[in-house]
C-alpha cells in the first residue's frame, strides 16, 4: 500500500509538474472578491461570560491563472488562490496542515480531449461534483456557512464558533478538504461528467506527503463523483452523487470524554477509530427565475466537520483526540438540506433549511447518545451590477445534545437568532 501510494503520487508529480515551455502565447487572468458581513446576534449565554450582541465577519480572496495551448490542442495551465479572513469567517475551512493559512488552492492541470488531469491543493471529486440548495448568499448560507458568528458560550468572545460535539451543518463531502491530491474530470457527454480523485496523505504541503501516518490519521483517500446538468421539457436540471473512502493505516485505542448530563462528563468505552466512508447526493431544478433544490450526506466523520489533523494536548491520536473530526466505528452523522430561491431583475429572494443528527461514542450507560442541530434562513439580495451586491437576511440555529444544557461545565444546547447585512464586491 505504501509503495503504491508513493509510486502513483511521484508519477503524477513528474507528469504534471514538468509542463513543457511552449512557443504558444501564455494567457494570464486574475480576479478576486471581498465580503463584509455585519450581524445583530441574540443567542443563549452564561451570566459569567457575556456574548457579543453585534459582530462582523470579513474575507477576501484573490486568484490568478495562467494557461497556454499547444499545437496538438492540449491545454496546460495552473491556478492559485489566496484568502484573507477574520476568525468568524474560518468556520468552513478544513484546517488541514502543511501550507500557510492564507494559501487556499494551488493546482496545475492538463486538459485534453479525454478530460482534465489536475494536481495540487483542490477539493476532491466528491466535493467538486456537488449540487446543493440554491442560495441568495454564498457566504451567509446555512449549509456550510462561510461566515458564522454564533459563539460558544463557554469561551471568551469570539474564541470559538459553536459546534457542540463537532456538529457542523454541511452536506458537501469535505473529507479530504483541500489536501494535496490528483483529480481526473471526464469530458461532459450528454450532460454527464464523471470525476475521480486520490489523496495520498491528509496534508496541504509536500514535506509531509511521504511521511508516515499519525495515529488514526486518514490516508489513501479515494473519491468518485457524478454530475449531470441538462434541460428537460424547459426545466434546467442538475443532479450529483459522490462517494469517499479512506483508510486508517495506523489505528490506536481511543477513549473520549462525552458530555452526557448537566455537569457530568463521562469517558466513552474504548474503541478503535474506523476507516473513512461517506456519500452524498443532491439535485436542483430551475424554471423561469425559480430554483428548488436540496442535498443529503451520510458520513462516519463525527459531526460532519473536516477530518481531525492535529492531536490535542495529552493525546497520541492525530485523527481522534476529540469527538470533532474523529471517524467513529459504527456511528454516523446524517445531514440534509433544502431550499428555494427566486430571481427577478436585480432582486433575489430565498429560504432554506438544514438539519443534522449525529451519533456519539458509546458509554458504559448508553449506546444511543445523539447530538442534533437545525438551521433556518431567509434572505433578500440586490445586485447593483455584476461586481457589487448587497444581501440582508435572518438565520436561526437550534442545537440539542444528550445533556440538553448550556452551563459553564459544558454546552451542547443552544438557540441563536441573527440578522445580517452583507456587501460583496467582485473584480
Amino acid at each position: 500500500m505504501k509503495w503504491s501510494r508513493r509510486a502513483l503520487t511521484a508519477a503524477s508529480l513528474l507528469s504534471l509538474a514538468a509542463l513543457p515551455v511552449l512557443a504558444a502565447e501564455v494567457t494570464f487572468t486574475y480576479g478576486g472578491q471581498g465580503h463584509l458581513s455585519g450581524y445583530w446576534i441574540d443567542q443563549d449565554e452564561l451570566p459569567t461570560n457575556d456574548i457579543n450582541n453585534f459582530g462582523f465577519a470579513g474575507e477576501g480572496r484573490v486568484w490568478g491563472r495562467a494557461n497556454w495551448v499547444a499545437d496538438n490542442g492540449m491545454e496546460y495551465g495552473g491556478r492559485a488562490q489566496l484568502r484573507f479572513q477574520s476568525s468568524e469567517a474560518e468556520f468552513s475551512n478544513d484546517f488541514i496542515r502543511g501550507a500557510p493559512d492564507f494559501v487556499d488552492e494551488v493546482w496545475i492541470y492538463l486538459q485534453t480531449a479525454f478530460g482534465r488531469l489536475t494536481l495540487g491543493l483542490e477539493d476532491g471529486a466528491g466535493d467538486s461534483a456537488g449540487i446543493y440548495s440554491p442560495t441568495v448568499s454564498e457566504v451567509n448560507r446555512i449549509d456550510d456557512a462561510r461566515h458564522y458568528p454564533v459563539q460558544d458560550p463557554t469561551m471568551p468572545s469570539f474564541a470559538a464558533a459553536f459546534s457542540p460535539n463537532g456538529a457542523h451543518l454541511r452536506t458537501d463531502l469535505n473529507g479530504s478538504g483541500d489536501a494535496f491530491k490528483i483529480i481526473y474530470y471526464s469530458p461532459r457527454l450528454i450532460g454527464i461528467q464523471i470525476s475521480a480523485s486520490y489523496t495520498p496523505e491528509l496534508t496541504r504541503g509536500l514535506n509531509d506527503l511521504f511521511d508516515g501516518d499519525g495515529f488514526d490519521e486518514q490516508s489513501d483517500i479515494w473519491e468518485v463523483g457524478l454530475n449531470y446538468q441538462g434541460t428537460l421539457s424547459g426545466f434546467d436540471v442538475g443532479f450529483y452523487a459522490g462517494y469517499v473512502v479512506g483508510y486508517n493505516d495506523r489505528p490506536s485505542t481511543v477513549i473520549l470524554p462525552v458530555f452526557v448530563a448537566p455537569g457530568v462528563t463521562v469517558a466513552s468505552t474504548a474503541f478503535t477509530p474506523d476507516d473513512l466512508e461517506e456519500w452524498g447526493t443532491g439535485a436542483q431544478i430551475a424554471y423561469e427565475g425559480f430554483k428548488l433544490g436540496g442535498s443529503y450526506r451520510l458520513t462516519n466523520i463525527a459531526g460532519g466537520a473536516g477530518l481531525a489533523d492535529k492531536p490535542m494536548f495529552g493525546s497520541i491520536s492525530t485523527g481522534c483526540s476529540q469527538i470533532a473530526g474523529c471517524v467513529l466505528p459504527g456511528k454516523e452523522t446524517e445531514i440534509w438540506g433544502a431550499g428555494i430561491a427566486y430571481e427577478t431583475g436585480p432582486w433575489r429572494f430565498g429560504a432554506g433549511y438544514v438539519t443534522l443528527e449525529q451519533e456519539l461514542p458509546n458509554t458504559a450507560a448508553s449506546s444511543s447518545l445523539t447530538q442534533d442541530a437545525q438551521g433556518w434562513t431567509g434572505a433578500i439580495g440586490y445586485e447593483f451590477d455584476e461586481n457589487v451586491q448587497i444581501v440582508t437576511g435572518y438565520q436561526h440555529y437550534d442545537y440539542d445534545g444528550p445533556a440538553g444544557v448550556c452551563i459553564a461545565a459544558g454546552c451542547d444546547k443552544l438557540d441563536a437568532d441573527l440578522a445580517y447585512l452583507q456587501t460583496s464586491i467582485t473584480f
